[in-house]
C-alpha cells in the first residue's frame, strides 16, 4: 500500500460487526479506530443475496458487508482492489442511496459502530480469480486430450484441482490462507480416498478404453460432457448471485419469483428427467438395475432408521450427499452418463471443499413465533417481554441486531436509550452449548421525547 502497510484480504461477506459480538458489542471493540488497509476480491457486486445488505451511505453501519460498501463508496471497483477503512463510532441514522451498482438500505435508528472509507493506490491489488479459473479449466481440458494419458490420473487431477480451487479461490472459508492451506493438504487426502470409491464404481467404467477413442470422441466426452459441467458445479455459488433466480445453497425461495425463475427451473427439470431416463435405460439394458435398487433401498432404510432414532431432528440432504448418491448409477460409456457423473462429482467436491462432511440430520432450532412486546417506554428506557420457549437454555435479546440481554428471564429492561427514536427488538434462543438460534419476528417501539 502507499503507506507501506500490507492490506487485510477480505471476502465479499466480511463485516465489522455481527450477532456474535457479545453484550452491547463488547467483543467487537474498538468502535473507533485508525485507518486500516484492506483488499477485496472480484465478484462482490455479483452477489445479490439479501444477507449482504449495506446500510447507509458514508458512514455505513458496521455490520454492512465491507467490500460491497467500499464499491458503493467508489474506493473499490467491481473487480476488486485496495482501500482504507476505519471505524467511526455510533450513529443515529443511515440513509439509502444507489452508487456504482450497489443500492444501500435505509435504517433510521441507532447503531453502535460505523465504518468509513478512503481511496488507496497499489500496484498489487488486482484479483486473479477469473484468470486462475480460466487457466485451470484450459489446463484440465487439454490434459485429457494427451494421447497417452491414463483416466485414473485425469480423474484424481480433476478432483484435486476442484478441491483447491474452491478452498483457496472460489469460496475460501476465511482469509487465513496459511491456515486453510495447511489444513487442505490433509483434507484433500480424505477427499481423494473417498473419490477412489467413485472412480472404481463409476468413472473407471465410463473411461474404459480411453486411449483407443478418437480425438473427436475425447473432446465430446471429456471437454463438453465432463470438464464443463464439473466447473459449473464447483462454481455453483455464482448461481445464487443471479437476483431474479431466487436460488441459494439453502434452496428455492418462493418470494419475488418471476417468469424467468420458472423458465430456468423448467429447463433444468426437463434436462434432469432426460438424464435420469437415459441412466435408468442403461441400467436396465446392462441388467444392473436390481443390484442398484437393493443398494439404494438399503441406503434409504439406514437413513430412515437413524432419523427415527432422533425424531427431534430434521432431514437435510446436502448437495455433497446428492452427488455421492448419483455417481454409482453413472457407470456407462455414454455422453449422458459422463455428463451426469461430472455434475455429481462437481457437487461432491464443491460441497466437501466448502462445507466439509455434514450429517443429514439437523437439529431443529427453536424460533419464537411471536415478536416481543414492549411496555413502560420512557425517553431513555423500555421493558421488553417475550414468550417462553421450549428446548432452550437461555435467551438473547437483540436491539437493532445488537445483543443487550443474555439470560434466563423472559423480560429485560433496556436503558440508556436515545429520546424520540425508533428501535427494533427481537429474541433468539440459546442452546445448552451457548450457540444462538435464529432471531424471531421483530417488533419496534419509539422512545418518548424529553
Amino acid at each position: 500500500m502507499e503507506d507501506g502497510s500490507a492490506p487485510d484480504f477480505l471476502s465479499c461477506r466480511s463485516w465489522g460487526f455481527g450477532t456474535s459480538c457479545g453484550l452491547w458489542g463488547v467483543d467487537c471493540r474498538p468502535f473507533e479506530s485508525d485507518w486500516n488497509a484492506f483488499r477485496c476480491p472480484t465478484r462482490c457486486t455479483l452477489d445479490q443475496s439479501s444477507s449482504l445488505a449495506v446500510y447507509g451511505s458514508s458512514p455505513y453501519r458496521a455490520d454492512s458487508r465491507i467490500c460491497r460498501a467500499a464499491v458503493h463508496a467508489g474506493v473499490v471497483g467491481p473487480n476488486g482492489g485496495c482501500a482504507f477503512y476505519r471505524f467511526a463510532g455510533a450513529a443515529n441514522a443511515f440513509y439509502s442511496s444507489t452508487a456504482n451498482g450497489v443500492t444501500t438500505t435505509e435504517f433510521l435508528s441507532w447503531f453502535p459502530k460505523t465504518i468509513e472509507f478512503k481511496e488507496a493506490s497499489s500496484a498489487f491489488c488486482s484479483d486473479l480469480s477469473w484468470w486462475i479459473l480460466g487457466v485451470g479449466f484450459t489446463a484440465m481440458a487439454g490434459f485429457g486430450l494427451l494421447p497417452r494419458i491414463r483416466p485414473v490420473i485425469l480423474f484424481y487431477s480433476l478432483v484435486a484441482w476442484g478441491f483447491f480451487y474452491v478452498r483457496l479461490v472460489g469460496q475460501p472459508s476465511s482469509q487465513n490462507y496459511a491456515g486453510i492451506s495447511i489444513d487442505s493438504y490433509g483434507e484433500v487426502m480424505v477427499l481423494l480416498a473417498a473419490s477412489s470409491v467413485a472412480y472404481r464404481m463409476a468413472a473407471s467404467k465410463t473411461f474404459r478404453g480411453w486411449k483407443a477413442l478418437s480425438l473427436k470422441r475425447r473432446v465430446v466426452m471429456w471437454v463438453f460432457c465432463y470438464i464443463v459441467p464439473f466447473h459449473v458445479m464447483i462454481n455453483m455459488n455464482l448461481i445464487g448471485y443471479v437476483p431474479w433466480l431466487n436460488v441459494d445453497l439453502g434452496g428455492f425461495e418462493e418470494v419475488n419469483a418471476n417468469a424467468g425463475t420458472y423458465v430456468v427451473f423448467t429447463i433444468v427439470g426437463i434436462g434432469a428427467v432426460f438424464l435420469a431416463f437415459t441412466l435408468f435405460q442403461s441400467l436396465y439394458r446392462a441388467g444392473r438395475w436390481k443390484k442398484c435398487m437393493v443398494m439404494y433401498v438399503v441406503m434409504v432404510t439406514s437413513v430412515l432408521v437413524s432419523w427415527a432414532l432422533f425424531p427431534s431432528t430434521s432431514f437435510h440432504l446436502h448437495h455433497t450427499m446428492l452427488g455421492a448418491f448419483i455417481i454409482p448409477i453413472t457407470a456407462f460409456q455414454t455422453p449422458s452418463a459422463a455428463f451426469s457423473q461430472s455434475t455429481a462429482l462437481g457437487c461432491f467436491v464443491q460441497g466437501y471443499a466448502r462445507w466439509g462432511w455434514y450429517s443429514y440430520l439437523d437439529t431443529i432450532r427453536t424460533v419464537p413465533k411471536n415478536p416481543p412486546n414492549t411496555t413502560n417506554v420512557t425517553s431513555s428506557q423500555a421493558i421488553v417481554l417475550w414468550e417462553q420457549l421450549e428446548s432452550v437454555e437461555a435467551y438473547s435479546l437483540r436491539l437493532n441486531r445488537v445483543e443487550v440481554y443474555r439470560g434466563l428471564d423472559t423480560s429485560a429492561v433496556i436503558s440508556n436509550l436515545e429520546p424520540n427514536m425508533t428501535y427494533f427488538v427481537g429474541v433468539a434462543g440459546v442452546a445448552s452449548w451457548g450457540t444462538d438460534g435464529r432471531v424471531g419476528p421483530l417488533s419496534n417501539f419509539t422512545t418518548l421525547e424529553m
